[in-house]
């Protein structure tokens, strides 16, 4: 059995053997894994880290059994103590917004985050000429689409970058079959936003809707995109506002799914203000669970082992 690997249990047994419960805790859901000689778990629904460990006699899937009652736990999709490369997700334990430091490279940040300044400062000069609301999605013209362009190749380089740092197969040319293969591993349907000052204007996912099958229409932002970047005169009419706004969106959710969601939060991060006088960000991971990084851990002289930060980069294999 490969060391990372790790399972998801549901706790049925009451209370776990050998490790007595706190008024009013219960221990329901967990992951289990092996580290060096010793099988280990972790519940899921506190942040101490490390519940249980024990001797690596037999199977993984056995000591689950035997100490938590689930004898059918589900593999992990992402194996323990290691993350993918420019991708971020949460990790077990800790709270959503925490993020592996090693996933954040202050360059590229910065690279990034000028920007998305960019983007912010002509979105805003925008909206000083059209009101985003209800009645102004299909306003269009040509500061729409200044936006609507600048946007979209922000959103094409952050595609990119993150197959490029994974070491995607390299042609001439990538295009949307390519970067739609980063749909699922970044979460990217997760991502829910809305205007921060503009309550009116309906919030948005912008990738809710992308498909492997169809991936360039059924962004229909991105499509709005190509079509009047390469035929303006026939179809200036489709960089409206709504498209400019959910393109500029997009760039913002390819930000915190390649740095963290803990930007813009305001968690004594600099990058705060830039991001929350624009957008407010809405994530629900809750059906990527299983996909989430699972924090390394480190033996101890005595006693169980502890949580680490030894975190292992490798290529996500698309």
């Amino acid at each position: 059995m490969a060391e990372d690997q790790a399972f998801f249990y549901e706790e049925k047994n009451s209370p776990p053997p050998k490790q007595p419960l706190e008024p009013g805790q219960q221990y329901k859901r967990g992951v289990a894994f092996r580290h060096e000689n010793t099988f280990c778990a972790m519940d899921l629904n506190i942040n101490q880290g490390i519940i249980l460990s024990g001797e690596a006699d037999g199977t993984l899937r056995d000591w689950i059994g035997k100490n938590f009652g689930d004898t059918n736990p589900v593999e992990s999709e992402c194996p323990q103590g290691i993350y993918y490369k420019r991708i971020w997700r949460p990790y077990w334990p800790g709270p959503i917004y925490r993020s592996v430091s090693q996933v954040r490279d202050g360059e590229k940040i910065t690279e990034s985050m000028v920007a998305l300044r960019i983007l912010f400062n002509k979105l805003e000069e925008l909206f000083e000429t059209i009101e985003p609301g209800q009645d102004n999605l299909l306003a269009y013209g040509h500061k729409t689409r200044e936006v609507l362009l600048l946007a979209c190749m922000e959103v094409e380089s952050s595609w990119t970058a993150v197959l490029k740092e994974n070491g995607y197969p390299q042609r001439p040319t990538w295009n949307t079959n390519d970067y739609v293969k980063l749909f699922r591993p970044m979460f990217l349907d997760g991502y829910k936003v809305s205007l921060r000052s503009y309550p009116h204007f309906p919030s948005f996912s912008p990738f809710e809707k992308w498909t492997v099958a169809d991936p360039t229409h059924s962004l229909a932002w991105y499509d709005a995109y190509n079509k009047t970047k390469h035929n303006r005169e026939d179809n200036l009419k489709l960089a409206t506002l709504e498209n400019a706004v959910q393109a500029v969106g997009a760039a913002v959710v390819m930000f915190y799914a390649q740095f963290g969601i803990g930007f813009g939060t305001g968690f004594m991060d600099k990058i705060s203000p830039v991001i929350q006088s624009i957008f407010t960000i809405l994530p629900d991971f809750k059906k990527y669970e299983k996909m989430f990084y699972i924090s390394p851990v480190k033996s101890q002289a005595e006693g169980m082992p502890s949580l680490s930060f030894d975190w292992r980069a490798i290529d996500y294999k698309f």
